[in-house]
């Protein structure tokens, strides 16, 4: 069992070694509601959904990336040689975008144990609008198997993704988190009820999960509902609807008392003369880009409310004993997850190791057949598989030492003490790990 179990790690560790092992890093770049203005992640998501990730991948030790993208953020998780480089190249992106430097503090970056303990927080809806929504943990799902699919994300990024999941979805469950109206949705139609009349014309752009739950909460409450699609036929989960087309939309707001909208087009569907008139309306903008114009809010008959209004609004709850659990349970899962992507993925160390006991491996088989003068094709093997499980019997001890807890050394402390002892690495090797 010992030889198969290492030499399954030995193709990952010499696969992981051809590609080449220079500093790896773990780093997450972006932007959120908590540090920018709706005008600035717009022209950062803007900036990536045309630009994609292909030059980000073109820069220079870039080997993994992928890209978290929801309605009140925008985040780049990379692996990299050049952290530095990634960085500047973001920064570049969302000038040219936005038009100017983005202020101070608008973009945030994490390295490191930070990097993964900031992933599972999103999933988990501890760094939400709304703490526990629970959109965020498809989106993260679904931003993982994207990357995957691309070919982005290979032996750090993907089991990242899927850990971040499986944490999100089982620190939600054990702590109660995501349950009952924590979702943006509610709290919009919460803000619609303050001001729209007792029974609405209610106008639904989009049929995605945001214009969903928003309709289920208003079903009962509306007089009419109408739901602009480009798809054909009227949606199941609100069969008492009217269908119009994108082209109805204006038309058919000017008879409406509240409009929702969450569509994932890139210029306003609504605009200021859409909407100006004596009738008064409630306007939800759900929207990544902004479906409705910013000039809508200077028309006095009209309220409009928009992802930034929502994260005003909501009431925050990370002060709740259950949350302050929960975020320790995070901690304590990223940095176990941190700890062995450093003994696997990140450091060199297990793969030089593997690689000098092969060299002495091979150096002495080549002894050991010119002393046997003509060996049999048979003894050849016989000799070649004691070796291979001398190595594998060897090796293993030191893999389980830098996979094991050990309370007194650091993930980094055992990684040096194995090279020191073994002699591999030289001065300054040390660096292969991720830096805080």
């Amino acid at each position: 069992m010992v030889d198969a179990a290492f030499d399954g790690q030995r193709g990952e560790l010499l696969e992981g070694r051809a590609q080449g092992s220079g500093a790896r890093e773990l780093l997450v770049v972006g932007t959120s509601y908590k540090t920018s203005d709706l005008e600035f992640r717009e022209a950062v998501v803007r900036a990536f959904s045309r630009e994609g990730l292909g030059a980000i991948n073109s820069v220079r030790g870039v080997r993994e990336s992928a890209l978290l993208s929801t309605c009140n953020r925008l985040e780049l998780y990379v692996v990299t040689d050049s952290p530095a480089l990634t960085r500047r190249k973001f920064d570049d992106i969302v000038e040219a975008w936005y038009g100017r430097r983005p202020g101070e503090g608008a973009l945030y970056s994490r390295r490191g144990p930070e990097a993964v303990a900031h992933l599972f927080r999103v999933a988990a809806g501890l760094d939400s609008v709304m703490v526990g929504e629970p959109q965020i943990l498809s989106q993260v799902r679904s931003a993982g198997i994207a990357s995957r699919k691309a070919g982005n994300a290979r032996g750090i990024l993907s089991p990242l993704f899927d850990r971040a999941s499986r944490v999100g979805a089982r620190v939600r469950s054990s702590y109660g988190l995501g349950s009952g109206e924590d979702s943006l949705s509610d709290l919009a139609v919460d803000m619609v009820l303050e001001s729209a009349p007792k029974r609405p014309a209610v106008l639904l752009v989009g049929t995605g999960k945001m214009v969903q739950l928003s309709a289920g909460r208003l079903d009962g409450r509306a007089r009419k509902f109408y739901v602009a699609s480009k798809r054909r036929g009227t949606p199941k989960w609100l069969a008492n609807s009217t269908l119009v087309s994108y082209k109805e939309i204006t038309k058919t707001a000017a008879k409406c008392d509240v409009v929702i909208s969450a569509t994932t087009c890139n210029e306003p569907l609504l605009r200021k003369g859409d909407l100006a008139g004596r009738k008064r309306r409630v306007v939800v903008d759900l929207g990544m880009p902004r479906n409705v114009s910013s000039a809508v809010r200077e028309l006095r008959n009209v309220r409009l409310i928009d992802l930034d209004d929502l994260a005003k609004e909501a009431r925050s709850s990370k002060g709740s004993g259950k949350v302050r659990d929960a975020e320790g349970a995070v901690a304590g899962e990223a940095t176990e997850f941190y700890a062995w992507l450093v003994q696997t993925r990140l450091s060199s160390t297990l793969s030089e190791l593997f690689a000098w006991a092969n060299d002495v491996r091979e150096e002495e088989l080549r002894r050991t057949l010119r002393r046997m003068g003509r060996p049999s094709a048979r003894d050849r093997r016989i000799v070649e598989a004691m070796g291979r499980r001398i190595v594998s019997k060897l090796m293993a001890r030191p893999a389980e030492f830098a996979r094991g807890k050990r309370a007194l050394l650091t993930e980094e402390e055992k990684l040096n003490l194995l090279r020191s002892v073994f002699g591999t690495g030289g001065p300054g090797e040390g660096k292969d790990s991720p830096r805080d």
